[in-house]
This record gives C-alpha cells, sequence and structure tokens, in this order.
C-alpha cells in the first residue's frame, strides 16, 4: 500500500498502537482488493462512546463509499471491510460477466 493512496483520518481519540494497527492492516486488505489505481481515504470518529468509520475508495472504475458504527473500533472497522468488500465483490461480478 503506498501511503499517497492512502488517507487516515482520526477524530474524536488517538487510537492505541494496537489499533492502529488493526485499522492498518484491515485497509489495506480493502485497498489491495480494491480496482487498480485506486484511492482510499478513511475517517474514524469517537463520538459519544461510538466509534464510526467511513471509507471512501475513487478509482477511474468505480467508487464506493463504505460506514460502519460500533463501540469497539476493531467491530467497526471489520464492519467497514464486510461492507466495503461487498460492493467490491458486487462491481467485479457485474464487470466480468
Amino acid at each position: 500500500m503506498l501511503s499517497e493512496d492512502v488517507k487516515i483520518k482520526f477524530a474524536g481519540f488517538e487510537p492505541s498502537h494496537d489499533v492502529r494497527s488493526s485499522l492498518d492492516i484491515l485497509l489495506s486488505e480493502i485497498h489491495r482488493r480494491s480496482p487498480s489505481q485506486s484511492f482510499l481515504s478513511a475517517t474514524f470518529t469517537l463520538t459519544n462512546g461510538i466509534f464510526e468509520g467511513v471509507v471512501t475508495i475513487a478509482s477511474s472504475a468505480e467508487n464506493f463509499v463504505a460506514k460502519a458504527t460500533d463501540i469497539h473500533p476493531l467491530e467497526m472497522g471489520q464492519k467497514l471491510v464486510s461492507n466495503v468488500m461487498e460492493k467490491i465483490d458486487k462491481w467485479k461480478s457485474l464487470r466480468f460477466e
């Protein structure tokens, strides 16, 4: 994953090293399976004890947006992966029909 292809922002909290590393791994997996030459941006926000994540993938082929919330940051991250990968897999299945 090239750092210029991925932008990550945290608002309302500073993640621990373990949480940041885990989220980086999840985002790397998303970016790896995204259309080629895509740009990924992710924003993670903590508001009133609820973590919200938003991932946006921009590419010339297709754009994807996924949102998820949870009281635990890693569970929220897993929901984001599931959500965006479902959209990417659907796009791939339609693209190669």
